[in-house]
């Protein structure tokens, strides 16, 4: 991916990951990819885009200009490249699963959705990304359900992780 100047757009199309926002540190811990809120190496840094895409898509490969989301969630430079994919193996594959179910759950309002609903409805949505000097800012597009995210369990309008050198700010109109 190029270099970003800052005030620039990225187009983006994963914009409601930030829904899952209070699971991403669990997750990483879990899976192996962080210990006292630090990634364990490397390896484990470049992995967790393509684990937070999975999150939103169910795919272990994905395209490096399809992470940008990610890659500032991770606190990784845009103008990394990263592997096209990793494995995911069946137990990360269940407790991601079960993961989503559980997010399912804590939000009654959105009914009895399936993973792969909550996904289309709610993870894989458009939105535009700009950095600032101090800060990122991603704006999500709006959608005509978005009301229900007044009732949402999930806090997001800032993220900010030990590994990240700039918060993140959500703006999510409904």
């Amino acid at each position: 991916m190029k270099n970003v100047n800052i005030n620039e757009y990225i187009s983006v199309k994963n914009a409601g990951i930030v829904l899952l926002n209070n699971y991403i540190p669990m997750l990483f811990e879990r899976i192996g990819l962080t210990k006292e809120k630090a990634f364990i190496n490397d390896t484990a840094r470049t992995d967790a885009p393509h684990y937070l895409q999975f999150l939103v898509t169910g795919f272990g490969e994905t395209e490096d200009n399809l992470l940008a989301v990610n890659k500032v969630l991770c606190g990784i430079q845009l103008s990394e490249t990263l592997l096209p994919g990793i494995n995911i193996n069946e137990g990360q594959q269940q407790l991601i699963e079960s993961l989503m179910q559980a997010i399912i759950g804590y939000w009654p309002e959105i009914g009895n959705t399936s993973i792969e609903g909550f996904r289309g409805n709610w993870l894989i949505r458009e939105g535009l990304l700009r950095e600032f000097e101090e800060r990122w800012e991603l704006t999500v597009k709006k959608r005509a359900y978005d009301l229900l995210i007044s009732c949402s369990p999930f806090s997001f309008s800032i993220i900010k992780y030990p590994w990240m050198p700039k918060p993140l700010h959500v703006n999510w109109p409904y």
